[in-house]
């Protein structure tokens, strides 16, 4: 099955992101297409926060993001 190049790249950064942080691929890729973002895609929110990127998460969970990054390679 022949897929757009943006879907290409939707399924192929979801893998790879699966495998490094060991979360099933279909989550994402089912996650993504429910919020319908696009990478690189800023939108605002009339609360002064951010849904970013293709899975839109909101910039309210930056802060926990990086924390849970470090504490996540630290564990490796």
């Amino acid at each position: 099955m022949d897929l757009p190049p943006d879907m290409q790249e939707r399924v192929v950064c979801s893998i790879a992101a699966a495998i490094k942080y060991e979360i099933p691929a279909n989550i994402l890729l089912a996650v993504a297409e429910k919020e319908g973002g696009k990478p690189g895609q800023w939108v605002h929110n009339s609360n002064g926060t951010h849904d970013v990127g293709s899975m839109q998460f909101n910039t309210t969970y930056l802060k926990d993001l990086v924390l849970a990054s470090f504490e996540f390679v630290r564990m490796k």
